[in-house]
């Protein structure tokens, strides 16, 4: 058994425990990449992950989900060193997916970007390891390893295509799903076995089978690297200001103290 199989099959048994046992697997390395830039958000009640993917105009750029952000405006960022910023939504013309990118004024603290995939998919290997990552309601940092499952050749409604195997827990969404090189190749988007009665389409309009939806709502969906780079790169930041709409106060500061921090992870 060569070193790529041996890792592949040590993560499905891992996979196989967590799901019968409820494991998590929890980092305790403060200062490792997936980790550092991974964000907590906090949005009127709604609570999420992000990730921290570019620098910008003095500041940085977060991706999430646009299902983790509430209308009330007020998009609280907590960063893995103990950063609190007021998030700037940036506005993305005619976007159909639940994909949404925050903006923060940078402080003091320098932030940790996260390096996204450029590669394609390698020709051979469909199955790769990832780690998908996030801050579940009420709790710290963790980390839950999988593999990616080849199954949509079309996506689903808000852009989802990206399929895999990590178990993901309410307030994860938004966080990142990194292969082995610690490289973004997407975000959470839905968790396993959704609890309500998931009627899923294709963006095309149409409707998925079955069988399909069996099949999907047994893995957790997130949106790739294509779709974050995408609309990345349709900002012209030349003509978009976002320091302008940030507020002259940090209202996101005033709550601290009602808002869980982010503390150094622990094994549990």
């Amino acid at each position: 058994m060569n070193l790529r199989r041996a890792k592949a099959f040590a993560v499905i048994c891992c996979i196989f425990t967590s799901a019968t046992f409820g494991l998590t697997i929890s980092s305790n390395a403060f200062e490792n990449p997936r980790q550092a830039s991974t964000v907590r958000i906090h949005s009127g009640e709604q609570h999420g992950s992000g990730v921290i993917i570019k620098e910008s105009q003095s500041g940085y750029l977060v991706v999430t989900n646009e299902h983790v952000l509430s209308d009330d405006g007020l998009h609280c960022i907590e960063s893995s060193n103990g950063g609190r910023y007021e998030g700037v939504l940036v506005p993305l013309a005619n976007n159909k997916e639940d994909l949404a990118l925050l903006w923060f004024k940078s402080q003091a603290l320098k932030e940790r970007v996260a390096t996204l995939s450029s590669e394609e998919e390698e020709i051979g290997e469909p199955i790769k390891l990832v780690t998908a990552t996030g801050y579940p309601a009420t709790k710290n940092y963790v980390e839950r390893e999988g593999l990616t499952i080849p199954l949509l050749s079309e996506s689903l409604e808000g852009g989802y295509t990206l399929t895999y195997t990590s178990q993901i827990d309410k307030g994860m969404s938004g966080g990142g799903v990194f292969d082995e090189d610690d490289r973004l190749i997407g975000i959470n988007a839905a968790h396993q076995e959704p609890l309500w009665d998931a009627n899923w389409k294709y963006q095309s309009g149409k409707p998925v089978t079955i069988k399909m939806t069996q099949k999907i709502n047994r893995l957790a969906l997130g949106l790739p690297k294509e779709r974050i780079i995408f609309w990345v790169e349709s900002l012209n930041m030349a003509n978009l200001d976002l320091t302008k709409s940030a507020r002259e106060n940090n209202n996101c500061l005033e709550d601290q103290n009602n808002k869980s921090s982010i503390k150094k992870p622990s094994l549990n």
